[in-house]
């Protein structure tokens, strides 16, 4: 189990599973649930092959639309090197400055935290986020897990704190999103015909704010779908033993509900904190959409910088979908979104995609998969 650090490894007795199940259960109902879930491998299957059903029905339709693949070829022949090794460094700044958001927040659990272990976790939590179906629903209490044990920090606490940062960075890429379609708007101009796609994706977008603003302000009704779910949950695992009702009654659900808020509204009780992680988590985006504007230009192709700033974190989208990365829906989406949005030529906007994808996607898993295994053999003594 090589995600794992070195101390989790040299207690082979027990599994993953069956050190994280206390404290993962008891601070997050919905996602332990999820992970028993995991069990039911059909219900599973079947929510993976939709997900890849989707992905193949958009690179049908822009199979369909006649790119010519050798036209994409010749567009990377001409890349400019040096632009490619700047879109290289913008996409682990990223990382680097959302890790930081992430650091800010665990300083309130523990304010000795290391600077170079919190990163290392965070771009660890990326790698894995990358690689599995629904890694992204998964990744925080993943990388919360990571995290505590490399620090020996209390689990509840980290992950109280690592959800405050995922969920601040999300909320920066609405706004970055929101504020590049308007200067997009302002200064570009939506193209004729286009105005219901871009529309659309604001609409999706604002969605999400109302339901994130509902998490943090409504909390009553948080706990009335939590319980919803554990209601649901008792009924189907009613044969998995004491253990799991146990921990899907109502009593242990507020117990957890109770300390994961609390944790939560202590993370974010200092104002300064929660401005200096919010400006790191802006920063983070503008450099995370910084690839696909230099990856435009090192094709020969100027994209407008407001468009990049709003397609890149609308892009975000298409991990809603249950499959693991690499399988094409990222690109697809955004070579469609460019085509249509900039007007610009299908091999030309598939060439930036794909250049901002190796700089976002598989350079980051291979940086993500050194460091999980950098965390997993254990070198303390270079640390």
């Amino acid at each position: 189990m090589w995600l794992a650090p070195a101390a989790i490894r040299a207690r082979p007795t027990r599994s993953i599973l069956e050190q994280t199940e206390d404290s993962y259960c008891s601070v997050r109902l919905p996602l332990c649930m999820g992970t028993t879930e995991v069990t039911r491998g059909g219900a599973i299957r079947r929510r993976i092959g939709a997900g890849v059903a989707v992905v193949v029905a958009l690179a049908a339709l822009v199979g369909l639309s006649g790119v010519s693949w050798s036209g994409v070829v010749a567009e990377l022949r001409t890349i400019d090197p040096l632009l490619l090794v700047v879109a290289l460094a913008a996409s682990l700044l990223a990382q680097l400055a959302w890790s930081s958001s992430t650091l800010l927040f665990l300083r309130t659990v523990d304010p000795t935290v290391s600077t170079g272990r919190v990163r290392l976790g965070y771009l660890t939590g990326t790698f894995a986020k990358q690689i599995l179906p629904f890694g992204h629903a998964g990744g925080v209490p993943l990388m919360a897990y990571v995290l505590a044990e490399e620090m020996d920090l209390d689990y509840r606490g980290t992950f109280a704190s690592v959800t405050a940062s995922e969920l601040l960075i999300f909320v920066a890429s609405l706004a970055v999103a929101g504020l590049g379609f308007g200067w997009f708007v302002v200064a570009d101009g939506v193209a004729s015909g286009t105005e219901l796609v871009a529309l659309g994706l604001v609409g999706v977008l604002a969605l999400v704010a109302v339901a994130i603003a509902g998490f943090v302000k409504r909390r009553t009704a948080f706990r009335r779908v939590v319980h919803g779910v554990a209601l649901v949950g008792r009924a189907v695992f009613r044969r998995a033993g004491p253990r799991v009702q146990g921990r899907l009654a109502p009593k242990a659900v507020d117990r957890g509900l109770d300390e994961f808020f609390e944790t939560f509204d202590r993370a974010t009780s200092d104002r300064s904190t929660v401005i200096r992680a919010a400006t790191f988590a802006v920063v983070g985006w503008v450099l995370f959409a910084l690839p696909l504007y230099l990856g435009s230009l090192a094709v020969g192709q100027s994209l407008p910088l407001a468009l990049v700033l709003f397609v890149v974190p609308a892009a975000g989208l298409a991990t809603l979908l249950p499959t693991p990365g690499g399988l094409g829906g990222t690109e697809v989406g955004l070579t469609a979104a460019v085509v249509v949005l900039a007007e610009v030529g299908l091999e030309t906007a598939a060439a930036a995609v794909l250049v901002y994808r190796v700089c976002s996607y598989w350079f980051l898993l291979v940086v993500g998969g050194l460091s999980s295994l950098f965390l997993s053999v254990g070198f303390r003594e270079l640390r």
